[in-house]
């Protein structure tokens, strides 16, 4: 019996190695059997549920400036994770904590490398909206590396108990699995100030009851990832000026919209930090033309 037949659909649908280190025109041949064996280390560890490796994460992002810093990980804070992440097999151990900690920086640095001249051409923001900010990751993140630590940050997020996540799908109003908390907790610890947390369950989970306007709303695999972007751009646009931004994630599976084609916007790819060598899209959008620079 060929032995393939005893693996996982995930794992047999992986190019074999033969590929990778037998065609000797295939350009740097050890790099890509390294990536080929990270990429099944990853997916053997998340099929027996075990604890992810520091090897996973990109090491182009993980030797990068830390600027978000995770606290221990306590079976509190493990369950919150879980419940946004439910990829990745944490325990309550200094290795889960790196893990996490070079993950959500890393994936930050990923973000804001493609984000820098959107963010070098909006200047200095009056105010800020976080859509589905997690843990905080990217409020931490954009008030140290940009200087940002007196800018009003608003966080729209609510207390959940399950994850309901689509895939570019639907929307719906109790899909919040967050925890309000823990994010204050992972802000505190990270000192960052001059923030609000709005509760969504408090403002029937729309986001034109939030008190805009804002010059930067972004929504990192959230709006735009696992909710289609089209179900919120009324809502969005109502908080923006015409010289806003704003940046979403978009899952592979979004094949574009009516609504956005209407809008001022460009098309970037960012680098992510895990699984290591993976690339996802973001769209930046505006109100006008102008709010945009000449890239992407």
């Amino acid at each position: 019996m060929d032995a393939g037949q005893h693996l996982p659909n995930s794992l047999r649908q992986l190019p074999p190695a033969s590929r990778l280190v037998g065609d000797p025109t295939a350009p740097d041949r050890e790099a890509l059997l390294n990536s080929y064996l990270s990429h099944l280390g990853t997916k053997i560890r998340k099929k027996l549920r075990m604890e992810p490796s520091l090897s996973e994460i990109d090491p182009y992002l993980a030797a990068k400036t830390l600027h978000f810093q995770a606290p221990q990980i306590t079976p509190e804070l493990l369950g919150a994770i879980k419940l946004i992440s439910p990829q990745f097999h944490l325990q309550c151990t200094e290795r889960s904590r790196k893990f996490w900690e070079l993950n959500q920086n890393g994936l930050c640095w990923g973000e804001y490398e493609a984000l820098a001249p959107f963010l070098s051409h909006l200047g200095a923001p009056a105010k800020v909206l976080d859509i589905g900010p997690g843990m905080g990751r990217s409020t931490v993140f954009f008030k140290s590396i940009m200087d940002w630590q007196d800018t009003p940050f608003h966080l729209y997020e609510s207390t959940g108990e399950t994850t309901k996540y689509t895939k570019a799908g639907p929307r719906f109003d109790d899909s919040f699995c967050g925890s309000l908390d823990l994010l204050g907790t992972v802000l505190a610890h990270n000192q960052t100030r001059a923030f609000e947390i709005f509760d969504a369950s408090d403002l029937d989970a729309k986001l034109s009851r939030l008190p805009g306007p804002y010059d930067f709303i972004y929504s990192f695999f959230a709006v735009g990832w696992h909710w289609s972007i089209e179900h919120f751009l009324d809502e969005i646009l109502s908080l923006m000026t015409d010289t806003s931004i704003g940046a979403f994630t978009l899952h592979p599976r979004y094949r574009g919209s009516a609504e956005l084609d209407r809008l001022p916007h460009r098309m970037v790819t960012f680098r992510r930090s895990w699984p290591r060598e993976r690339w996802s899209n973001m769209v930046v959008l505006a109100k006008t033309e102008d709010a945009l620079p000449k890239v992407g």
